[in-house]
């Protein structure tokens, strides 16, 4: 799940062109939304964790004379003084705009002394608003323990209930593809999956098998997960399970869990998560996912089950995870050939999965 930045003016048409400018920025790693009105942003608050909030002060106090503060804290403090509202809103982290290059303040206490080192001036371009965000931001990250990007890992799920429909394949490519611009680990649900490496020290190497036993005992800590990591020329992966009963191992609510956890423990930045086609035990995986990638084939009982399964989702799962489904039809790599001079692997699907990361990924 993406990081949320939440852009408060009373100026609508300068907070929507920030908005804009901002989620089009590929320096910006937040989800960005843009708010003009303060009981809207209050109301946000109460249901989005809101990572950072950027904003001006809420001039129209008639509006919010009946808000009282949330009780919650940031890691700024609790803040309840009427001249600037914006701190009653329960961010994360908390930046204001202000309209003075060199605001005065009368009151020289230890807070608003943080606070002066936390401001931004309004007035420039959202070039510059963005870059300062960003290092104001940056200098408080770089104290805690675990940067914005290595909290969690990614993860980059890959399901469809279509046999036959390069599912597996693209996961690797996805993987292979991944691997040259980032940190990344394949792990893979099937019941049945054949070993990429045939070699013997992966014979011999433990598999997600040994991942759900471990996680079930409570044991499977940083280090001990790390060492289950098995390092091919391609990229690094779990190998699959030894057995089909190994995935029964956790239930569906423990599955969930234990990706959350590996996703907290496995020092990547991405994890591709390989399938199947039983729906019921990824289900609950899917609000976690970055991004789903659903490859599809076009035929009429294909079209069928997917009628099927979007009918589905739109009952049991909220709008913003479907809005992360891709549906892709994974080329059949027998009828095409790659372009000359773009991968040195001549690999046409490394071709389309780095154009799949380009458009939904890196977008």
């Amino acid at each position: 799940m993406q990081h949320i930045l939440a852009f408060f003016d009373e100026d609508q048409i300068y907070s929507d062109r920030f908005k804009k400018f901002a989620s089009a920025h590929s320096n910006c790693p937040f989800t960005v939304y843009s708010f003009h009105d303060y009981k809207t942003l209050e109301s946000f608050s109460r249901d989005h964790p809101i990572e950072l909030l950027v904003g001006s002060e809420a001039k129209d106090l008639r509006q919010i004379s009946d808000v009282q503060p949330s009780g919650e804290s940031s890691d700024y403090g609790t803040h309840s003084s009427p001249e600037n509202p914006i701190y009653k809103i329960p961010a994360k982290s908390l930046i204001r705009l202000s309209e003075s290059k060199a605001e005065a303040y009368n009151d020289i206490s230890q807070k608003n002394k943080d606070h002066k080192k936390r401001e931004i001036y309004k007035y420039q371009s959202g070039e510059n608003i963005l870059r300062e965000i960003m290092s104001i931001y940056g200098k408080k990250e770089s104290g805690s323990k675990k940067a914005i990007s290595g909290e969690h890992a990614k993860l980059y799920l890959i399901y469809s209930p279509i046999g036959r429909s390069g599912k597996t394949t693209f996961a690797r490519s996805l993987t292979r593809s991944l691997s040259k611009d980032c940190n990344v680990l394949y792990m893979t649900l099937e019941e049945v999956s054949d070993l990429e490496d045939s070699h013997c020290d992966a014979l011999f190497h433990d598999t997600m098998s040994e991942a759900f036993y471990f996680f079930k005992e409570g044991k499977l800590t940083e280090s001990r997960f790390r060492e289950l990591i098995y390092h091919s020329e391609e990229y690094d992966h779990i190998l699959p399970v030894r057995t089909p009963e190994d995935l029964t191992t956790l239930d569906s609510k423990e599955l969930i869990d234990f990706m959350e956890h590996v996703r907290s423990v496995s020092g990547k930045d991405a994890i591709v998560l390989d399938t199947d086609s039983i729906l019921s035990r990824v289900e609950g995986l899917l609000p976690q996912a970055s991004r789903i990638f659903m490859p599809v084939m076009d035929d009429r009982i294909s079209n069928l089950k997917l009628e099927l399964l979007e009918s589905h989702l739109s009952k049991t799962q909220p709008p913003e995870v479907l809005n992360n489904i891709t549906k892709l039809i994974v080329p059949d790599t027998s009828k095409i050939k790659p372009s000359s001079g773009t991968l040195p692997d001549n690999d046409p699907l490394l071709e389309y999965a780095s154009a799949v990361i380009k458009n939904y990924i890196y977008y």
